[in-house]
């Protein structure tokens, strides 16, 4: 069963604006003049720094909470100078049991993207990369957003009353904005009920894949049955032909058991190598409860028909209109098919600075081995 984590710059962004959404679609503006621009001020902030803003540096963290425990995070650093960018993300998968972390750094400077994993020590460099930004002289670009404002707008409706002015200090205002469920339009509950019925109904009789009670645990068992030596603390950091052979063959190993089957089904793999096979996915989830929560787990928990429980957020704008920080928090309510109620939470806390004095610096390979 996959961890639930955030891995990737594009796996952030996406669980970003689906939260940042989740605000705008149950929000918005105040009672005087400031508190009536709240709603609008937010938006274009949001819509200005995503779309619009080429210089600046962030860094923040996201995580996700269920029945109250923490169960994914992801931190992350940004550094956007026209082009050039740094990006530095640290995941974290956690469960009663155990626990998994990954950190990338990719920087992109002067034409030339690296891509940087420190648990190795080693990166790989190409010429060009992705744009962190989206076309905005693209026709569909800009009718796209404009729908999601539009949309968005029609949803708010009356609780734009919600938001209100915290309080000044400076130039700065901060504004806060908490939403109770009974609050939610019911057409946003609706359409979230629709797509988790979807979800949870869709038809999952042919999933095959091999899965671990733990991945760590069991290539251990594996290493150590095949070399007679412990497996070494260092052994994820290693780059070398004996690591890349025990991998090889410990993934191969499974994946020719699941080849055996027809490559139907789903194959359990246990802690200590042994596995059970299942030939159905109502099958491997009747008998297994896995160690961490997959995202069809969540899914699952939540039922067919979840609703928002509450939403706040407190958010600091500059003298210009321009976003400083937002710290954010969404909780939704569902029933399984036990009956049995669960909580998922996501949290999120950012801090924007350096607008038009970011710099990126040039990536140091001193040290590092590259990979060709």
């Amino acid at each position: 069963m996959k961890n639930l984590n955030f891995k990737g710059r594009k796996h952030a962004v996406t669980a970003t604006c689906l939260l940042v959404g989740m605000f705008v679609l149950t929000s918005a503006a105040y009672a005087n003049y400031d508190d009536s621009r709240g709603y609008t001020s937010y938006k274009d902030a949001v819509k200005d720094l995503a779309f619009y803003q080429d210089n600046f540096s962030a860094d923040g963290e996201m995580s996700i909470l269920v029945d109250g425990e923490k169960m994914a995070t992801i931190k992350g650093a940004l550094k956007l100078d026209g082009d050039d960018y740094y990006i530095r993300t640290v995941s974290e998968a956690s469960s009663k049991k155990e626990g998994s972390k990954s950190e990338s750094i990719q920087v992109y400077k002067d034409g030339k993207a690296y891509y940087y994993s420190p648990d190795s020590n080693s990166y790989w460099k190409s010429e060009g990369a992705e744009s962190l930004r989206p076309d905005m002289s693209d026709p569909a670009v800009k009718k796209g957003i404009k729908f999601a404002e539009l949309f968005a707008d029609s949803m708010v409706g009356d609780l734009k009353n919600n938001f209100v002015l915290a309080s000044k200090d400076g130039d700065n205002r901060t504004y806060s904005v908490n939403v109770s469920g009974s609050q939610i339009p019911e057409v946003v509950n609706a359409g979230i009920s629709l797509m988790f019925t979807a979800a949870n109904n869709a038809d999952r009789s042919q999933s095959s894949y091999v899965t671990y009670e733990s991945y760590e645990k069991t290539l251990a068992a594996y290493y150590e049955a095949q070399t007679g030596k412990k497996l070494a603390d260092d052994f994820y950091d290693e780059t070398n032909d004996e690591s890349n052979k025990v991998l090889k063959d410990f993934d191969k190993k499974y994946s020719d058991v699941l080849k055996s089957k027809g490559n139907t089904g789903i194959l359990y793999v246990k802690a200590d190598g042994t596995y059970d096979y299942y030939k159905t996915y109502a099958e491997y989830e009747k008998n297994v409860k896995p160690s961490n929560v997959a995202t069809n787990d969540i899914m699952a928990m939540l039922g067919t028909d979840p609703y928002i429980d509450s939403a706040a957020s407190t958010f600091t704008l500059d003298k210009d209109g321009k976003l400083v920080s937002d710290q954010s928090e969404a909780t939704m309510t569902g029933v399984d098919s036990k009956g049995k109620k669960h909580t998922i939470t996501m949290k999120v806390a950012y801090n924007i600075s350096d607008y038009g004095t970011t710099k990126v610096d040039t990536f140091d390979t001193n040290g590092k081995t590259e990979q060709k």
